[in-house]
């Protein structure tokens, strides 16, 4: 596959998914003063990734366009990361911590759970 096809489907994917991520964004968004939106796109990015790793491990387009582009685009470490800072610099560090924490942790359960599952259904 040509470099050129590669980062057409990267791009593909990716714009795809940051309309999804901002859609599903604006439709969780809660007032609670923590980023529920955020966390779930993230812990449900990590699942579809795993599911994806393995469903589409020998289509690698597939895998590029949804895996590299779509969940690329979908989950948003780099929001997360500024939610976590805002909240240090409002000094509500038990939320910075938790979220975190949170994050990272239920992240990775959500791409073992997710590679599990496909194990099982593939």
């Amino acid at each position: 596959m040509s470099d050129w096809l590669l980062s057409l489907l990267v791009f593909v994917g990716g714009g795809t998914g940051a309309v999804a991520r901002f859609w599903i964004g604006h439709w969780l968004a809660t007032p609670s003063g923590f980023p529920w939106a955020t966390f779930s796109i993230n812990v449900a990015g990590s699942f579809l990734l795993g599911v994806l790793a393995v469903v589409l491990k020998d289509r690698p387009g597939w895998l590029v366009l949804l895996g590299a582009g779509f969940c690329g685009g979908f989950t948003t470490f780099s929001t997360f990361s500024l939610e976590s800072l805002r909240m240090l610099e409002e000094h509500a560090y038990w939320n910075a911590g938790a979220y975190a924490a949170g994050s990272v942790i239920a992240g990775l359960m959500g791409a073992w759970l997710g590679v599990r599952v496909a194990a099982v259904v593939g």
